[in-house]
């Protein structure tokens, strides 16, 4: 086997094996296979997304983070840093002017997808340029 085959195999072996492990640790074995087809449809994705050079010549490990790929990585991840941090210290503000000592732990699900749709949102946006 050669080239993308290499690669794919790899990953369905490593999708099946995490599968069999959510088996083993007591999910019910649907959900284990959805999760292993999941896993895998992302390593299916993963060479079309624009995220890594490919280069098929190296087998399982085909995928590589060229110098453009992780600019824009890095870049992506700052902005979605900064964003996490203004809103936490927004947060911090408002939640001090209105006499709280402490921001409340529900608002922390909020500050995650902040953060994640930040980052998500400039790295489709760099990824397109």
């Amino acid at each position: 086997m050669t080239g993308m085959r290499v690669y794919y195999v790899s990953r369905a072996v490593i999708s099946a094996a995490f599968g069999a492990l959510f088996a083993a640790s007591g999910t019910p074995w649907w959900t284990a296979a959805l999760m292993g087809a999941g896993l895998f449809a992302m390593f299916l994705w993963a060479p079309r997304s624009d995220r890594y050079a490919v280069h098929p010549e190296q087998g399982v490990t085909a995928l590589r983070r060229d110098e453009r790929t992780q600019t824009i990585n890095d870049r992506a991840a700052r902005n979605g840093f900064v964003a996490s941090m203004l809103l936490s210290g927004g947060a911090a503000a408002y939640y001090g002017a209105i006499g709280l000592t402490e921001i409340p732990i529900g608002f922390l699900p909020a500050l995650l997808a902040v953060g994640a749709v930040t980052y998500f949102a400039f790295d489709w946006w760099y990824r397109r340029a």
